[in-house]
């Protein structure tokens, strides 16, 4: 009888720890269609984004927008706050694209994405929507466009986009973050 009442409080607590550990996916989709307001990493959420991570207004934001989910969300892992994308690669829990694209690793909606710009200290971030299919996943990203064929019009901003793990491509997904 003990053990029935432990796995119903567990059965019943366990879609409250699941909508938990998704909070900050909930607060990155809630800013889905938000844009710069000029196209120079500007406008009132995107200062507000580079705010809480000591930026100012201009510079690049996807990290930044990261990073306020994360902490909007209190998030414990990764403790790493930050607006530049590859402090976030200094992960613990780091997970290489090869290992995603052999099968070795899986990646869970909500884990952070990082690309890399060649071997650049230049880089982006976003997070996973949805769990990879080795080479194929849905992202949601701050600081890109909308990613509609041919409409690069569209401006900077947050979106929901396909991606996949191309090595060879010069900006690439490299790495996945878990979030905890």
């Amino acid at each position: 009888m003990r053990y029935f009442f432990w796995a119903f409080l567990l059965l019943l607590l366990l879609p409250l720890l699941i909508l938990d550990a998704q909070k900050h996916l909930d607060i990155a989709k809630s800013y889905v269609g938000v844009k710069e307001a000029t196209g120079n990493n500007d406008g009132k959420e995107v200062e507000m984004f580079l705010q809480s991570v000591g930026r100012k207004k201009g510079d690049s934001w996807c990290a930044a927008f990261v990073s306020f989910c994360l902490t909007q969300s209190n998030v414990k892992e990764p403790k790493i706050r930050s607006g530049l994308a590859r402090d976030f690669k200094r992960s613990k829990n780091l997970i290489m694209a090869n290992d995603v694209l052999r099968g070795i690793k899986k990646v869970e909606p909500g884990y952070i994405v990082g690309w890399e710009k060649g071997n650049t200290i230049f880089g982006h971030l976003g997070f996973a929507l949805t769990k990879w299919n080795k080479e194929f996943g849905t992202t949601i990203e701050g600081n890109t466009s909308s990613g509609i064929s041919g409409n690069q019009s569209d401006g900077d901003g947050v979106y929901i986009r396909s991606r996949k793990i191309e090595p060879a491509n010069y900006f690439r997904i490299v790495w996945f973050v878990p979030v905890i």
